[in-house]
C-alpha cells in the first residue's frame, strides 16, 4: 500500500519509497488535482525564474512554460546531464582545484517561507508568489516540510532559490556548475577553495539552509579531480521513478498510518534499506 496524506483543504500525496543505492528515498505523488494546481502555478513563475538563472544551473531549466494551460515542461534529461559533463571536463581542465559541495536535506528543507522569499527577491509578481506560498503551506499541513520530491516543479522552484548562492559565487569571482543541488567551484588553490566554501555557507544560511558539510570537499590531485568528470557527478545513470504499490508506511510509523496535520517533518532523504522491505 502507499502512505496517503491529506488535510482538510482537500490537498492530497502520498509517499513513495523507490529504492536507491544504500537504501532508499522517499518522493512525493501528489493526487491529480494538486499536480495540476502545482504545475500551474510554477508555470506561472517559470519564465521569471529562466531569466535569472545563470548558464552554469544545467539541471531541471524549463523548455516550456504556458500558465493558461497549466503546461510546464522540463528539458530532457539527457542533453542537459551531457552539457553539464562537457562543462564540468571544460572546468576542471582549466582549474588547479574543485569544491565540491552540495546542500542539505535541500528539497526538504526548502520551505514556503523560503520559496516565497527568493521569489520575491527575483522580482516575481507578489500575487503569484503568495498563491504558490498558500500551496505549499497546504502541502506542509498534510506533513510535508518543504518541497515535494519528484514532481517537475519542485527542480524549478529549488533552482530559484539556489540562484543566490549561484550569484553570490559569480560575484566572488568564480567560476562555477551546478546540477540540482550539488555545485562544482573552480578555484585556484587551497585557500580560494575555502573562500568559495564560505561564501556558499553565508548565502544558504541567508535562506535558513545548510552545506552538506560531510560531502562537502577541495580536490586539488589531477587524478581525483579527472573523476569526477569519469563519473560526472551526479550520477551518470539517469535517474528513474517507478511509483511501487507495495511500499511499506512511513518509517516513523508502525503500519500503514495516514499522515495527518500537525504530525511533523517527514524527512524525504535517503533512508537505511531497513525502511522499506521487498515484497514477493
Amino acid at each position: 500500500m502507499l502512505v496517503d496524506v491529506a488535510s482538510a483543504s482537500g490537498i492530497g500525496a502520498r509517499l513513495v519509497p523507490v529504492p536507491k543505492s544504500g537504501g532508499i528515498r522517499w518522493l512525493t505523488e501528489l493526487d491529480p488535482r494538486t499536480a495540476r494546481a502545482y504545475e500551474r502555478c510554477v508555470a506561472t513563475l517559470a519564465p521569471g525564474i529562466e531569466r535569472a538563472l545563470a548558464p552554469s544551473v544545467l539541471a531541471n531549466r524549463v523548455a516550456v512554460a504556458n500558465p493558461v494551460r497549466g503546461m510546464l515542461r522540463l528539458e530532457a534529461w539527457r542533453p542537459a546531464h551531457e552539457r553539464f559533463r562537457r562543462a564540468l571536463a571544460a572546468g576542471v581542465a582549466a582549474a588547479p582545484s574543485v569544491v565540491l559541495a552540495d546542500v542539505r536535506d535541500c528539497y526538504g528543507s526548502i520551505g514556503p517561507e523560503v520559496c516565497a522569499l527568493a521569489l520575491r527577491r527575483l522580482g516575481s509578481p507578489r500575487r503569484h508568489v503568495a498563491d504558490l506560498e498558500r500551496l505549499l503551506g497546504a502541502l506542509r499541513a498534510t506533513g510535508l516540510p518543504g518541497l515535494p520530491a519528484g514532481p517537475p516543479p519542485s527542480g524549478v522552484l529549488a533552482n530559484a532559490v539556489l540562484a543566490g548562492s549561484d550569484r553570490s559565487l559569480a560575484a566572488g569571482g568564480f567560476a562555477h556548475v551546478r546540477w540540482v543541488d550539488d555545485f562544482v567551484v573552480f578555484a585556484t588553490d587551497a585557500r580560494d577553495g575555502e573562500r568559495a566554501l564560505a561564501l556558499l555557507r553565508f548565502s544558504l544560511a541567508d535562506l535558513g539552509l545548510e552545506l552538506a558539510e560531510g560531502k562537502s570537499r577541495l580536490l586539488t590531485d589531477p587524478d581525483a579531480m579527472a573523476s569526477i568528470v569519469l563519473h560526472c557527478l551526479p550520477s551518470a545513470q539517469e535517474p528513474t521513478v517507478t511509483l511501487r504499490n507495495d511500499a511499506d508506511a512511513l518509517p516513523s510509523f508502525q503500519g500503514a498510518h495516514p499522515l495527518v496535520p500537525g504530525d511533523g517533518r517527514v524527512d524525504l532523504g535517503g533512508r537505511p534499506a531497513r525502511a522499506a522491505r521487498r515484497r514477493g
